[in-house]
């Protein structure tokens, strides 16, 4: 189990806000997350489906290309380090150097997490042109070569007792650990579970043609051919779509939403116009292909966890301080269903209070010269509860 890796990086990725945020101009709100949804008003099955297929269908403007990809990764896939390059997607590292013209390992390539090879010929032909869900910007993430090769165009699944996939670094030496894999499937590490699961389902709903859905677009409104058939056995190495449905729910709800897959999802918006749903609303795969129960896995108390981060909010002290335990809070909030938000909505309106205050006094620090604190602030941009 990764989990903890998981919550680590809770701590670490506000850093990659900047791409978003520009240091200085203030924290974003949910207002314009809540005006994009507006148009949701199904709450279950495949109506829900339908509506959320129409919805990123429309408001995606811009089809990228593959090319894109490349092009756009640093923006989208910044490092977590800071530092120039792009974050691997399945070990999180940083990698500063695309192949160019030769496969060498421990350089980057762009990973189709559904595969082409299993798209059912939807993702057309693999070069700088190709578009649709091959070049989407929500799809396509940066992978190692050497881990990008290992996993190939298997499908996902467990392997249990399975070899262990490393990544390298140039010299060939075995780098980060990014999964392990047998009899054909590629099981990544449990901290990344999540983030395949809400692509794999951003994919499905986006590029199905749907015949069972009253009022789908099925894209017509773009001009290119980019809609067929999809399942999820196409890409999951299961025996039925039952069992790929079953798995997928089980990496959503063990793999949540993070800060990373958060800032990821606003950069992508603002370049193709559309959102990926199963990131800013996990719970909606439960409510299209599950029991559309919305509440945690037995054995978690996201409510009284929320609870706790929010009373453990340090409203003076340093700013680094103030900064950490809010953090705190704002990953617990991330983690309620919809209805526990609206529960805890006192809790949420201090945590609020407490952001708002720490933004203010951190733009003031950021004025004020010489101050070592204020200095590694510098860059970090304002905090949100992100919705």
């Amino acid at each position: 189990m990764n989990i903890g890796r998981k919550l680590v990086l809770l701590s670490v990725a506000a850093a990659i806000c900047i791409a978003v945020i520009p240091a200085g101009s203030g924290s974003l709100t949910a207002a314009a997350e809540d005006d994009y949804y507006a148009p949701v008003t199904e709450t279950e099955g495949t109506a829900l489906l339908g509506q959320l297929h129409d919805l990123i269908t429309a408001t995606h403007t811009y089809y990228s290309t593959y090319a894109d990809c490349r092009d756009r990764a640093p923006v989208t896939d910044p490092p977590l380090s800071g530092e120039t390059g792009v974050m691997e997607f399945y070990t999180h590292e940083t990698i500063t150097t695309y192949i160019g013209s030769s496969n060498h390992v421990g350089r980057w390539n762009r990973e189709h997490v559904w595969c082409k090879s299993l798209s059912n010929g939807l993702w057309k032909s693999i070069s700088n042109s190709e578009g649709g869900g091959g070049g989407d910007l929500h799809h396509i993430r940066p992978s190692e070569m050497s881990l990008n090769s290992t996993r190939g165009d298997m499908k996902y699944g467990e392997a249990p007792n399975g070899t262990a996939a490393y990544s390298k670094n140039e010299s060939g030496e075995r780098s980060q650990l990014g999964g392990h894999y047998a009899g054909g499937a590629f099981e990544p590490m449990d901290n990344v579970k999540g983030d395949v699961a809400r692509i794999i389902f951003y994919v499905y709903t986006h590029y199905n043609t749907y015949t069972n859905v009253s009022g789908t677009t099925n894209g017509a409104s773009n001009p290119f051919n980019y809609f067929g058939t999809l399942k999820f056995t196409h890409v999951m190495a299961v025996s039925s779509e039952e069992a790929a449905v079953e798995m997928l729910l089980e990496w959503n709800r063990l793999d949540r939403v993070d800060e990373i897959e958060l800032a990821r999802n606003e950069a992508v918006y603002g370049i193709q116009g559309n959102r990926n749903p199963f990131i800013d609303h996990p719970e909606y795969a439960d409510m299209v292909w599950g029991d559309g129960a919305t509440e945690p896995p037995a054995g978690s108390d996201e409510p009284a966890a929320f609870r706790a981060a929010v009373q453990g909010i340090v409203t003076e002290g340093t700013l680094d301080v103030r900064r950490t335990s809010l953090e705190t809070a704002i990953a617990a909030y991330r983690a309620l269903t919809d209805a526990q938000k609206q529960a805890a909505a006192e809790e949420a309106e201090t945590m609020r209070a407490a952001i708002a205050a720490y933004n203010e006094a951190a733009a003031s620090c950021n004025e004020a010269a010489g101050r070592a604190e204020c200095e590694a602030l510098k860059g970090a941009g304002g905090l949100s509860d992100q919705g």
